[in-house]
């Protein structure tokens, strides 16, 4: 996985998602996170032969950026689809479109609440297509990149042969 800011930054710094939870004088929040601003940073497969449909986002406290929070995989396609390429667990279809915690990343006391978050303030439509957008830009850059020529490597066909 890629971040999507590292392929392209104008774009993720523009469009990066962020929640911002506020106190409200004289009420107690009831949850346990702090308040501020929460992004949820996007990640692409950068293997071009693989078309997971799928991102991986990590959510991060602005003021602490190195620190995840919580570690989520969400895929915006039908069931059927991950089940074609999930068959091994049945489970893991229905968990990808809804999102849900990568198992094997990092997560914190807050990861159960922010995936919460995720599911029910953060994934609307409009955030749906930004991800399949964001995931096709990224593969065409991608591509882009490797097509570019390597500097200073001359081509064969630049200097045929008579």
């Amino acid at each position: 996985m890629i971040a999507f800011h590292s392929v392209l930054p104008e774009v993720a710094e523009r469009e990066v998602r962020c929640v911002r939870i506020q106190t409200a004088s004289g009420l107690t929040p009831n949850s346990g996170l702090a308040a501020g601003e929460y992004a949820f940073v996007e990640y692409y497969c950068e293997n071009l032969k693989c078309d997971c449909r799928r991102t991986f986002v990590q959510v991060i406290a602005r003021p602490e950026p190195n620190q995840v929070l919580a570690s989520i995989n969400y895929g915006w396609e039908k069931e059927s689809f991950y089940r074609k390429h999930m068959p091994y667990d049945r489970k893991a279809p229905r968990q990808v479109v809804q999102g849900w915690l990568d198992p094997i990343n990092t997560q914190s006391k807050h990861s159960q609440e922010l995936l919460e978050l995720f599911q029910k303030f953060v994934l609307d439509e409009p955030y749906r297509q930004r991800l399949q957008q964001h995931y096709q830009l990224c593969r065409d850059e991608i591509r882009r990149r490797q097509r570019q020529p390597i500097p200073g490597l001359v081509s064969p066909r630049a200097n045929p042969q008579k």
